[in-house]
């Protein structure tokens, strides 16, 4: 069976580097794997979308509507334009912010209100930034949500250790593979909950 996610944020919210080290772990894994990324308006603080799918044997990198497994989001109105890729199955990460739009007015209740009554297989919206500020750097919140993906993937975690390893300069690892264990703490907790 193959199974995608579907990253989205904006750019410099790191959704390319999240997307990499997930991809690298699912082929450590030894899944096939295919992931495709859309940059856009990056640098302006555009839209910026990466898919990994992967499975036994995968053709294509893209998503078809209404088909994610999963959504790793790392603020609110690009999760909101994602949810036609869910289903009711979907497991939906979000990080509970929104980045602000220049001349926009954004309507933060209507944006809570639609993803908060998504009917899907679950829904983790959060502030990742308080969890990562716990840890003590705020740029770590999206190897947080990568340990909360990685408990629902149910892909040996060793796999996401080498992954990091992989992908991050060496000044960088130790805080993510703290950060990343945090997560997968974090994930056990919510679903005892």
């Amino acid at each position: 069976m193959i199974k995608g996610i579907l990253f989205a944020g904006v750019g410099g919210d790191g959704i390319i580097t999240a997307s990499n080290i997930v991809a690298a772990a699912l082929m450590n894994a030894g899944f096939d794997v295919k992931k495709s990324e859309i940059h856009g308006m990056s640098q302006r603080g555009g839209s910026v979308t990466a898919t990994v799918r992967f499975g036994k044997k995968v053709y294509s990198p893209t998503e078809k509507l209404g088909n994610a497994s999963f959504l790793f989001a790392t603020e609110k109105v690009e999760a909101l334009r994602s949810i036609p890729y869910l289903n009711h199955q979907s497991v939906a990460i979000v990080n509970d912010r929104v980045v602000p739009i220049v001349n926009q007015t954004i309507d933060e209740d209507y944006i809570d209100k639609n993803i908060d009554s998504l009917t899907i297989g679950k829904l983790i919206k959060r502030r990742f930034l308080d969890d990562a500020l716990k840890i003590g750097n705020s740029r770590v919140a999206n190897t947080i949500m990568i340990g909360v993906l990685a408990k629902f993937i149910d892909v040996d975690e060793t796999h996401f250790f080498d992954a990091i390893e992989q992908v991050l300069p060496q000044k960088l690892r130790t805080i993510n593979v703290s950060a990343f264990s945090y997560g997968l703490k974090l994930a056990s907790d919510l679903q005892e909950r």
